[in-house]
């Protein structure tokens, strides 16, 4: 059995032949996603685990190849957490790893364009959902749970989302899951487009903004995250070590920290903030 950290590498190394299959027009070869998924869902008491492991690797490989990894792991933490079956947390594994397949049909310059997007670029990214739908259909290798996963994982409780504009529970579970962990990694990952929260930031942005996204997943996401983070060892701007002593939902982003057994209200600091988390 590969260690977690060794089941995290060739996720990606699976993710990466995937997308350079799409791209040089390679016979796409999926079934190291059953492999990949199958592992992965071996770890199912090892959710704190695979939190410090996201941590440890975050943003050290190229967005493209890293995300679906990032996002297939913290779908499956969720998963954990809501207590799915087996059978349903290997389906939003395998979703999770191809939610962005599509995108390999898209032009690097126009994934990494730090610029707003023209209308017709924006429509052009916004299609990748029905590409990766298609190219995965074609193969016949995944059945719909698989199939609904990467199609509506854009698709939002509002109905403001894409392609459909499904609303509700008329949005499929495992969608609803990957959009909370699409989310959470986005908004926290080194890209070139779009500000990176902090993870504390990032938690507290999903539980404040997230009309569109499922408010009973968001809920339980956010207080597994901040029991996570109480106790994790930080390190503040003035150069001082503490660790997290308890965070109050109303300002998730500036927890109470105990340096050397003084506590420091992080919510009363102008000038005071957490800049690692360890």
């Amino acid at each position: 059995m590969l260690s977690l950290e060794g089941t995290y590498c060739q996720a990606i190394k699976i993710s990466q032949n995937v997308v350079e299959d799409i791209r040089f027009g390679r016979k796409l070869y999926l079934d190291p996603i059953d492999t990949i998924s199958a592992q992965i869902c071996k770890y199912r008491n090892e959710d704190a685990n695979i939190l410090i492991l996201l941590n440890n690797f975050k943003d050290k490989y190229p967005y493209l190849i890293s995300h679906p990894v990032n996002v297939a792991f913290i779908s499956f933490v969720i998963g954990i957490w809501l207590d799915l079956i087996e059978t349903k947390l290997s389906n939003l594994v395998k979703a999770a790893l191809l939610l962005d397949i599509g995108k390999a049909k898209i032009k690097d310059s126009l994934l990494n364009k730090p610029e707003e997007l023209t209308l017709a670029e924006a429509e052009k990214l916004k299609a990748h959902p029905v590409t990766g739908y298609k190219i995965l259909h074609s193969t016949g290798k995944f059945g719909k749970e698989v199939l609904s996963g990467v199609l509506f994982h854009h698709e939002r409780m509002d109905g403001s989302g894409y392609p459909i504009g499904l609303k509700g529970e008329n949005i499929n579970l495992i969608s609803r899951i990957i959009a909370v962990a699409d989310t959470y990694d986005a908004i926290t990952s080194d890209k070139a487009y779009g500000k990176k929260y902090f993870p504390l930031q990032a938690i507290q942005e999903i539980m404040e903004n997230s009309i569109g996204l499922d408010q009973e997943i968001c809920r339980i996401f956010v207080m597994h995250m901040i029991n996570y983070y109480c106790d994790r060892e930080v390190l503040l701007n003035n150069g001082r070590l503490g660790y997290i002593a308890s965070i109050n939902l109303k300002n998730i982003s500036k927890p109470l920290v105990n340096c050397d057994d003084k506590y420091i209200d992080l919510a009363l600091e102008n000038d005071i903030e957490i800049v690692e988390i360890h």
